[in-house]
């Protein structure tokens, strides 16, 4: 852990990222959260928001709301240098689609990064596109119950995998 003023622990911080910051992400830290992992708090962005989508993809917000989870409503919020700086560990929700960008925006940071293994590369396919939206081919998608359920099982994972890197299981 690392030591704040006064001697206080300081929480570190998970980062999850993906595209909009409306669908994936936000559903990872929101399940990062719930989860608990002592000593550690998850945010997310989004690496090309657009202002178009405003609250939470209406799949997330019914799936939260049949676990009884009720969620921040806020619009997608787009990744700053310094939240990337700050965070002790990031997590590209899509890594053929998210490395790319970030290479491009925040190339030294995002290779401080790997060189210190803080970086969990997933492989989580956004919403099926349609070709009008994208105007060409759409990128492959992903049905909203798979990807939920990749999303659970990877969060359950890395919860795991950093509460052994801390030797703290999570919901201690």
């Amino acid at each position: 852990m690392l030591q704040g003023m006064g001697g206080d622990m300081q929480t570190r911080r998970v980062l999850f990222l993906c595209t909009g910051n409306f669908y994936r992400s936000r559903l990872a830290e929101i399940l990062f959260e719930r989860e608990g992992l002592p000593g550690w708090s998850a945010s997310s962005r989004g690496l090309v928001v657009s202002g178009a989508l405003k609250g939470l993809a209406p799949q997330v917000a019914e799936y939260l709301a049949s676990e009884g989870v009720v969620a921040d409503l806020r619009d997608p919020a787009p990744l700053l240098v310094d939240e990337l700086v700050g965070a002790e560990h990031v997590v590209l929700l899509n890594a053929s689609e998210h490395e790319p960008l970030l290479l491009r925006d925040f190339r030294a940071v995002y290779r401080k990064l790997l060189a210190d293994g803080a970086v969990t590369k997933w492989n989580v396919f956004d919403l099926p596109a349609r070709k009008v939206a994208w105007g060409q081919e759409p990128p492959p998608g992903q049905p909203p119950v798979s990807a939920i359920e990749h999303i659970r099982f990877a969060v359950s994972d890395l919860v795991r995998r950093l509460g052994q890197r801390e030797g703290k299981p999570a919901g201690s």
